[in-house]
């Protein structure tokens, strides 16, 4: 059973209309505001999924030109009103924001993660771009940091990193989660967002097999990335991720160490262009060295020790079998951004 997402977005609708259909749901958070011209480009969806105690959100601009720019307001009448209670930790992949969070001046780029408390004034300006956002009741947050003051807080350093790589993993595994593992990711969730807002030895030892995970992730993805490299090794990885070649042996020691998972990566991507050369059929040789293997001669005792067979034998056997696509049913029905915030209030 997937993960159900609700979803809003201005794509069908007239161009005119899609900047207040759009204000309409958002409006349960903030004043918005916007010019005539930016209005007339606006196209804007969001995905939004509880993860335990928190809603995620994940804003898409759908505009064919560049992200617009608009206004955001928390006054006080609407402080008053709403009573939210909650801090809401924003990712913006493509999005910017400007201006003061109460006192404090607060100003971002892409990339970069800013905290607001929604039981204080706004007035800023944002660039549409594309989110992620975690909205977390306060007394869910204070339980692990206590009453710190987070509004206009931008998330730097290495744990910043770390949570926005978390936050991004979790938009793209959100659809696959089951009820089994909601509790686990909520939990992890919650750890990474105390490590990264609050550094101290306790959140970073309930966060440190979280940091772990993703620091291993962000390993391999460095490794993946340059697998072409001859020059790729521990040494350089460790580097790259700002840890200790100990640290990162650690990391690595399921897989019987970091040069062990690195000639593996290289020897299953060889073993995947090989099959399926059919049109090009690249030289053994040419592959070796595309694969980061300083000889030709290395590369095949490598190979036939790792898969039983030789490389001349793997471009011989049939290409492998096109993965199938699987689609997610989206549920267009029922969205509604206050009704889902009131029912976190209500809980």
């Amino acid at each position: 059973m997937s993960h159900p997402i609700f979803r809003f977005s201005t794509q069908a609708l007239p161009p005119k209309s899609r900047f207040e259909a759009w204000r309409d749901e958002v409006n349960a958070l903030f004043e918005i505001d916007i010019g005539t011209h930016a209005r007339a480009t606006f196209n804007y969806s969001l995905a939004t999924a509880y993860v335990g105690d928190l809603l995620m959100g994940c804003g898409t601009w759908e505009g064919e030109q560049a992200p617009v720019q608009y206004a955001v307001k928390r006054g006080q009448r609407m402080l008053r009103r709403d009573g939210l209670d909650h801090y809401y930790i924003c990712l913006g992949l493509s999005h910017a924001i400007c201006g003061s969070a109460g006192r404090q001046p607060l100003s971002t780029q892409a990339s970069q993660i800013y905290v607001l408390d929604l039981a204080r004034e706004l007035d800023s300006e944002i660039v549409a771009g594309d989110t992620i956002i975690l909205t977390i009741p306060r007394d869910v947050l204070s339980a692990r940091l206590g009453h710190k003051d987070l509004h206009g807080l931008v998330v730097q350093g290495a744990l910043g990193g770390l949570l926005a790589d978390h936050m991004r993993a979790l938009r793209h595994r959100l659809p696959d989660l089951t009820p089994e593992e909601l509790p686990h990711v909520y939990q992890a969730t919650l750890a990474m967002v105390a490590a990264a807002l609050a550094p101290g030895a306790a959140t970073l030892d309930d966060a440190a097999p979280h940091i772990d995970h993703r620091l291993l992730a962000r390993a391999r993805q460095l490794i993946e990335q340059q697998l072409s490299r001859p020059d790729l090794d521990p040494a350089s990885v460790a580097r790259q991720l700002g840890v200790s070649r100990a640290a990162l042996y650690r990391l690595f020691a399921a897989d019987s160490g970091v040069a062990a998972y690195i000639q593996r990566r290289r020897l299953i991507k060889a073993r995947e262009l090989l099959r399926n050369g059919h049109v090009d059929r690249p030289r053994i040789s040419s592959l070796a060295y595309a694969c980061g293997f300083k000889s030709e001669a290395h590369f095949s005792r490598a190979f036939k020790a790792a898969f039983g067979y030789t490389p001349s034998e793997a471009r011989e056997q049939t290409a492998a079998q096109p993965a199938s696509a699987t689609k997610h049913q989206d549920m267009h029905t029922g969205f509604s951004l206050k009704a889902l915030l009131e029912r976190m209030n209500s809980g």
